[in-house]
């Protein structure tokens, strides 16, 4: 009888938190389990939350930290070291979600007790944690650090794999793109569609989605105002979900579009967003794997994206979503009048469908972290 494959995942954040880095590290969590794993998750504890706790099957260990800014992440990888060290035999290899203290925690404790260490890579190129890192005289010793410790580092498209080689020479680094639950994530039938739009209260006509954090680089505003101008008389409206320091502007670009651009708050409940839309925008300067571009397209949503990073690689123009060019406002505009006049534009989400269950399914990836976990480390 084979032994089951024993994971410790360390994250900074992790549910009940919301993001892109901590709903992957769930969303994996959870998939690896099914596939018969056990998953061990350590990350800070925040308030009230318990110290420990099982969510989904996985095992969740929140460690205490104390402070704030440097002395946060200081104490974090302190409690993550010991934690690793006092548990040895309880694991079989250490996933570590973003370079920064849980993976110098885990390539300490992964290089001294012989065991397998992925640490995945964050962020888009120029603007993600390696860039940033590199500006300052701890980020730089942060990554020589990590080179010399040797995990194998996993990037989401060859973009960020490409920028990695530079911030990390000789590492061991590997494209491994970000998952997404093709089960969860499903196309509503139009009789669906329309009865979910009553129920979230949506008007009639196309309906544009967004979802994530309101922040500069997601460049809203601006695409808010492209939208509006693109759309002439034809009756659509934009959702804007999430939250974020860009949330005045996009709230004024709101009150200024006559009710045709919505904000809502942020949700668990995400699924019913996208069913119940007709495209998705990510107008980005960067991006790295956006989990909700991975989740529109597994919803069959028409994508309009800049053509920047991890969405470049991602979406084939014409084919399985409509690209532009970054900071070109008419191209964004024709990807609009696109969405809203050709038909034809519909099938580029059927497309896209199909995409994500041959490449990005979330058990695929899965099943290529276990091989990753059974390797020899370095």
């Amino acid at each position: 009888m084979n032994t089951p494959l024993r994971v410790v995942m360390v994250s900074a954040g992790f549910w009940p938190t919301v993001g892109g880095a901590e709903r992957q590290a769930l969303e994996l969590s959870v998939a690896l389990v099914r596939g018969g794993a056990q998953v061990t998750v350590l990350t800070r504890r925040f308030g009230l939350l318990p110290s420990r706790q099982e969510v989904q099957g996985v095992v969740v260990r929140r460690l205490w930290t104390g402070g704030d800014g440097a002395l946060n992440s200081l104490t974090f990888l302190l409690g993550v070291l010991g934690w690793l060290f006092w548990h040895g035999d309880s694991y079989d290899a250490i996933h570590a979600h973003l370079a920064g203290s849980p993976a110098l925690a885990a390539g300490c404790a992964g290089r001294f007790l012989n065991k397998p260490v992925v640490v995945k890579l964050g962020g888009g190129r120029g603007i993600g944690e390696l860039a940033a890192s590199s500006r300052t005289g701890l980020g730089r010793l942060k990554l020589r650090t990590l080179s010399f410790l040797k995990p194998h580092f996993l990037a989401v498209v060859p973009d960020l794999a490409a920028e990695a080689r530079d911030y990390l020479p000789g590492a061991r680094i590997e494209v491994l793109p970000n998952g997404v639950d093709v089960d969860r994530f499903q196309p509503a039938a139009a009789g669906e569609k329309i009865a979910l739009r009553v129920k979230l209260g949506w008007p009639s006509g196309p309906i544009f989605l967004y979802t994530g954090r309101f922040s500069p680089e997601k460049r809203l505003p601006w695409f808010s105002r492209i939208w509006v101008e693109a759309l002439g008389g034809r009756r659509a409206t934009l959702i804007l979900v999430g939250d974020g320091s860009e949330r005045k502007a996009l709230e004024a670009e709101a009150a200024a579009s006559g009710g045709r651009v919505r904000i809502i708050p942020s949700t668990d409940n995400l699924t019913e967003l996208y069913a119940a839309a007709d495209a998705f925008v990510l107008p980005s300067t960067s991006e790295g794997l956006s989990n909700s571009l991975l989740e529109a397209m597994a919803s069959a949503l028409c994508v309009i994206a800049s053509a920047v990073g991890g969405t470049a690689e991602t979406i084939e123009n014409g084919v399985t979503g409509l690209l532009f060019a970054r900071d070109d406002a008419a191209a964004a505009a024709a990807c609009v009048r696109r969405v809203l006049d050709d038909p034809a534009a519909s099938a580029l989400g059927a497309n896209a469908r199909r995409v994500c269950e041959q490449r990005y399914a979330l058990s695929r990836v899965a099943e290529r972290c276990a091989i990753l976990y059974r390797r020899e480390p370095a």
